[in-house]
């Protein structure tokens, strides 16, 4: 396995750093679901399944956004089939156990996603809708996500799996939070009733889908006693302090676990103890007609769920259809009835029956059911049926397969050994008849034998990566001024990842009964020694993967040469040289021109510098940089960035090598030194050195005991005392270097920072909003329109002078927002001073908010804190975000 990625290698210094101190290293990567171990536990849960047809779906805004525990509870306790039906990817956050941002971040929490349903069992779609930050108007959202494409996306996903049950997320504003959770809550509402109607939409009417209508929908009411605004008989409570003998835990320690796996948003680690935890749900619409009272029972109150709810599908039905089903009903009870009695030998022995039933079941609905649609539905509910009774059988025989292949990067043309093992814990009755690759060139000789005597079957066989395999990339993109993305459509539409090529179809008896079973190509692995086994599908590469080392290189002042970095890491399986070069604006000049590499083998990696500079008079702006390696005539001008962390799969995003040359019309600063201490999603360092300062990233030893006047400013990450403990235990430091005659300067943090007095003077950060809502904490104190106008309240200050002018122009073509996680000066020490102040131009949020800049005197020095979200304008190659920095460091010389 290559252990090089070219973003490991082209991420500052910093990013090294924040992974040391901060990545949660107790977190093994959970590679099989809770349900697919082969295990006594996975055994008893599908035979769960196979007594329901209910099916619960839950629709949120963000990752993370869901109820975990609810979700464990309907598919492990209940035996129903759980969905989550997500309207972002979480884009618009923070990240706080690495530097990825922006589309990086929607990888990494969808891959959290399915790091969570690892453990709580759902299936995980997607809607279109970009998570374009924090927002306090649902109009607002509406506009931005164009509405009628996220209710066509859930529409889509309601017709498409056919719930029983939705629940939404919060309605109103009262209980906190963005308003994107509101907005994708009222969506989902009016999609219940949508689905249903088959003029809605026509053209998934068109394409094959059916309409469909739930029987209920529901939305989050809270935690606790009580829910404001409705009566008691709107409301449903479902308990998650329920014991499952068969996993033993609650389901809400299962939510817990689950919830834990959204690390980047900074999740407890710290798992739900036993005790009573309930949620309200509140009963918005339903078409059911008994009292509300009896609805509210359970979220299925009222809703059959049985098999024999199939006979309900149409009026045509024959009474053998009823009696086939009953009959199907009885043998799913005697199988569950022998595993509670015998075991995992009794279900192996009741189980084939039942897979035979459900078959001859399937192939007779024609003759039992004539109305087309209703046996439609039956078939649609039974093939899940037969699905998890050969899951049922391959569990009771103890039957595991696993598909490896020795290379887990690939090149398209290269060939790889793949070996198909497969053990059975069973006596007898299982082998395998056939084995068929797909997405591979080649053929494998795998003959038919059956799997006896604890003995694995195995079959290897060299095979080829087809030489035009498409690299391995996140599907979706971002349209440009939009904010919902377009999904490529050769994928299918709304899975979390583009499904792997390369699998092989594997027919098995088991039980006497022979199954097709479908199986990705794998490559097995040890992570870092904290990850324990990880797996991941094959990811197909460039073969010379080029990357930039900075996607915005600025010029400040105009002519200046700056350097940039190229990486290029060999895939290829062999040796060979490449020639490297910058593809710059007309006029502008690299030194070197281009420069010739060398590589001995696969994996090896080499970074070439160039120092780039504009031509003179260069007008400010925005230019095109592009990295090309040439190699025996073919060029490369892509690369990827790997996400990978111990509780997730690793993940590729395809890049492409250019960047863009920012000409600023500023001055930069001279004779600077920044002492950094690193935060997390931190891509604040790359710009200081670009607007000329020197920068040094302070370790814990040199934060306790360094000489820290030979800085002209200390500077603190992005929420660097969250996840900094030497930051905490010697922040004293700080204020003693400022009280000398320094400057500190403090980028935004969350609560964390109020644990203790961190700064000069008693102050917080982030109010807390009044109404937290189901999802915990969030900071009022911010202005999330990025156009809102900013009132500077100290004109003469001079980091709004020198050594550059702080006008209009600075707070123009800001992206996301202004700022997050003010600084609470209304209520703090009167030595700090407010800068700024600026307001939302939504109701949600009313009034002019201040704390976005704040200075205190210490001593002879000065102690500011930033909550503009520089950290996420810098790496946009926002203007007036490089001139205030610039001013911010320049502090320190006066």
């Amino acid at each position: 396995m290559p252990r090089l990625t070219p973003r490991s290698l082209v991420r500052v210094t910093c990013a090294a750093l924040l992974l040391a101190l901060t990545v949660p290293v107790h977190t093994q990567y959970r590679f099989q679901p809770v349900g697919e171990h082969p295990d006594i536990a996975a055994l008893g849960l599908v035979l769960r399944q196979l007594g329901t047809v209910g099916s619960l779906m839950m629709t949120t805004a963000h990752p993370d956004d869901e109820n975990n525990a609810l979700l464990a509870l309907y598919r492990f306790q209940r035996g129903m089939r759980t969905t989550l039906v997500t309207a972002t990817r979480g884009n618009g956050g923070q990240n706080e156990i690495g530097p990825e941002i922006f589309e990086s971040l929607a990888v990494l929490r969808t891959e959290e996603l399915l790091a969570a349903h690892r453990v709580d069992g759902a299936e995980q779609y997607f809607a279109r809708a970009v998570d374009f930050g924090f927002s306090f108007s649902r109009d607002e959202t509406y506009e931005r996500w164009h509405r009628d494409k996220i209710l066509e996306d859930y529409v889509y996903w309601i017709r498409k799996i056919r719930p029983d049950v939705i629940v939404g997320f919060v309605w109103d504003h009262t209980q906190g939070g963005g308003q994107h959770h509101q907005a994708s809550s009222a969506i989902s509402a009016e999609a219940f009733r949508a689905a249903g109607d088959a003029s809605k939409f026509p053209e998934q009417i068109a394409a094959g889908l059916k309409p469909w209508q739930a029987s209920k929908f529901y939305y989050t009411g809270g935690f606790g006693p009580s829910v404001s605004s409705v009566t008691p008989d709107d409301i449903c409570r479902v308990d998650g302090n329920q014991f499952d003998p068969l996993l033993g835990r609650t389901y809400n320690e299962l939510g817990g676990e689950a919830r834990s796996m959204h690390m980047c948003q900074g999740m407890p680690q710290l798992y739900s103890l036993p005790g009573p935890q309930s949620r309200a749900y509140v009963l918005e619409d339903s078409i059911l007609t008994i009292p509300k009272a009896d609805q509210n029972k359970d979220l299925f109150a009222g809703i059959d769920t049985g098999l024999r709810s199939l006979a309900r599908y149409g009026k045509g039905g024959s009474p053998a259809l009823g009696l086939a089903i009953e009959a199907l009903e009885g043998q799913v009870r005697n199988a569950q009835i022998a595993f509670e009695t015998k075991g995992v030998a009794g279900a192996r022995s009741a189980l084939p029956q039942v897979l035979t039933t459900v078959r001859a079941l399937r192939a007779q609905l024609g003759n039992m059911q004539p109305e087309a649609s209703a046996r439609e539905e039956a078939d649609f509910r039974l093939e899940q049926k037969e699905r998890q009774a050969e899951a049922a059988l391959r569990l009771a025989s103890g039957l595991r397969v696993d598909l490896l292949a020795d290379d887990g990067l690939v090149v398209g043309g290269q060939t790889t050994k793949v070996t198909l093992r497969a053990f059975s814990g069973a006596p007898d009755g299982v082998a395998v008849k056939a084995v068929e690759f797909t997405g591979l060139d080649g053929t494998a000789a795998c003959t038919a034998a059956p799997i006896e005597g604890l003995k694995p079957y195995a079959c290897e066989a060299t095979l080829g990566i087809p030489p035009a395999a498409k690299l391995t990339t996140a599907y979706w993109k971002r349209l440009p001024d939009r904010d919902f993305y377009d999904f490529d459509p050769a994928a299918p539409f709304g899975l979390p990842f583009e499904p792997t090529p390369f699998t092989a179809k594997v027919t098995l008896t088991v039980g006497g009964l022979e199954q097709l079973v479908t199986y990705p190509v794998q490559f097995r692995h040890e992570g870092n020694v904290f990850s324990g086994e990880k797996r991941q599908e094959l990811l197909v590469v460039p073969a010379l993967a080029v990357n930039l080392g900075a996607e915005v290189v600025a010029f400040p002042g105009g002519g200046v040469a700056r350097d940039i970095s190229v990486t290029v890491i060999n895939h290829g399986k062999s040796a060979g040289a490449a020639d490297v070069k910058l593809q710059l604006p007309a006029g502008w000049a690299s030194s070197p021109a281009n420069e010739t590499i060398t590589f001995a083998r696969e994996d090896e990696a080499r970074q070439v510098h160039f120092a780039i500079t504009p031509p003179s008079g260069t007008r400010p702006g925005r230019y095109d940089v592009k990295a090309i390696a040439t190699r025996e005539g073919r060029s490369f001008d892509r690369g990827y960035e790997a996400i990978e962390y111990p509780h997730i799969r690793r993940r590729h995003l395809v890049t492409n090598a250019v960047g863009t040359l920012k000409v600023l019309d500023l001055q930069p600063v001279t004779g600077v030194t920044v002492g950094y201490i690193v935060g997390v999603g931190d891509q604040v360092p790359p710009a200081l050195t670009q607007l000329g300062a020197t920068v040094e990233f302070l370790t814990p030893e040199q934060l306790a005991s360094a000489d820290l006047s030979k800085y002209t400013v200390v500077m603190t990450g992005v929420r660097a005392y969250e996840r900094r403990g030497d930051l905490r235990a010697y922040n004293q430091r700080l204020i003693d270097y400022a009280a000398k005659g320094g400057t500190v300067v403090v980028q935004y943090n969350k609560f964390e920072f109020n644990e203790a007095q961190y700064g000069p003077y008693p102050g917080t950060v982030g109010r807390p909003s009044p109404n937290p809502g189901p999802f915990g904490r969030y900071s009022a104190d911010r202005v999330t329109d990025e156009s809102a106008p900013v009132n500077v309240l100290v004109p003469t200050h001079p980091v709004f002078n020198t050594p550059n002018k702080i006008g209009d122009a600075a707070w123009k073509g800001w992206v996301q927002e202004r700022g997050l996680y003010f600084f609470g000066t209304e209520a703090a020490d009167k030595r700090y001073v407010d800068l700024l102040e600026m307001a939302d131009p939504f109701p949600n949020n009313p009034g002019p908010k201040r704390g976005a800049l704040v200075e205190a005197t210490v001593g002879q020095g000065r102690w500011i804190y930033v909550g503009l979200n520089l950290w996420r304008q810098l790496p946009a190659g926002t203007d007036g975000a490089y001139a205030l920095m610039a001013n911010l460091l320049a502090l320190g010389k006066h």
